[in-house]
């Protein structure tokens, strides 16, 4: 089975102690935004979000929690953004993908597109997943400049590489409205929770909504809770989570009690690790190392 074409890419909210916010002004589109860019091939994916701001910025972050997600509509790409403490290391007022970077006050942060990510990684309320639509015309600007930008970096030997693929699928964990139950889907002589492959060409939790109400015939509004992660394998799972009244399920659905249940190791981790208070909670990141087959999750703040 082939590879996602999803392409995944990391942002940082980086705040310093006097709460102000770390900010790049991109060399190709010439705009202050979160420092940021692609998950490489086997990389941690809160690695790849420190890496970010360390070559775009010069600054030492310490990634404290993910904290939302942006699919953003005819690139096939969504951004992982996360929440982080400057922690070391020295700004540099620009470097080779960056005209300027600055710390900055949130109540004064400057005009530019998409300045909204930034602040909603400011605020306490954490944000839903979001979608956003770039205008056709403006799409093909933006790719006109990053065609230039690639051919500049290929002409003076620093040519980009191409955007990995990654196995990337969507789970949904439902629960009765008395958590005590979730929904489930027949797997062989078995159960499981919900989960799509994410093909890139809508955002996921939209493709997972979509696999919900065609297998049970349910309408699910879904909160992301969690992410585990595989590196060396290049596979990610996003969980998302809804509460419903437990109706009748139609086709392949059925309720099945949480605890104890038969399901794949993997389901029974997300069930653990998700409260019935996951509105409110941070999201959680689950680490799997693949030589040993051992979960980790990630001690953050």
């Amino acid at each position: 089975m082939s590879n996602t074409t999803l392409r995944l890419g990391v942002m940082t909210a980086v705040t310093d102690r006097r709460g102000h916010l770390l900010l790049s002004r991109r060399a190709d589109l010439n705009i202050w935004t979160l420092p940021g860019g692609r998950l490489d091939a086997g990389e941690w994916i809160d690695h790849a979000a420190a890496r970010e701001v360390w070559e775009e910025t010069g600054v030492e972050a310490e990634i404290m929690r993910p904290v939302a997600l942006y699919y953003l509509d005819g690139w096939r790409r969504m951004n992982v953004v996360f929440a982080a403490d400057a922690h070391g290391g020295a700004l540099q007022e620009r470097t080779d993908e960056t005209r300027g970077n600055a710390f900055f006050d949130p109540r004064h942060l400057p005009e530019a597109p998409r300045m909204f990510i930034a602040r909603d990684a400011l605020v306490a309320q954490r944000p839903r997943p979001h979608v956003i639509t770039t205008p056709p015309s403006e799409q093909r600007r933006m790719q006109m400049t990053f065609a230039r930008r690639y051919a500049w970096n290929w002409l003076r030997g620093k040519p980009e590489p191409k955007y990995p693929h990654f196995d990337v699928r969507a789970v949904a964990l439902i629960w009765d409205e008395s958590h005590r139950r979730v929904l489930t889907l027949k797997q062989g002589n078995g159960r499981m929770l919900p989960r799509v492959r994410c093909d890139g060409l809508r955002a996921p939790w939209a493709q997972l909504s979509d696999t919900v109400r065609d297998a049970c015939g349910l309408a699910v509004d879904l909160h992301w809770v969690g992410l585990w992660q595989d590196g060396p394998r290049d596979k990610l799972e996003f969980i998302f989570a809804a509460t419903i009244q437990a109706t009748a399920i139609f086709r392949a659905g059925e309720w099945t009690l949480a605890r104890g249940a038969a399901l794949p190791d993997h389901d029974t981790r997300y069930i653990a690790q998700t409260k019935a208070t996951y509105a409110q909670d941070d999201v959680w990141l689950l680490r799997q190392d693949a030589s040993v087959r051992a979960y980790d999750v990630l001690e953050m703040r």
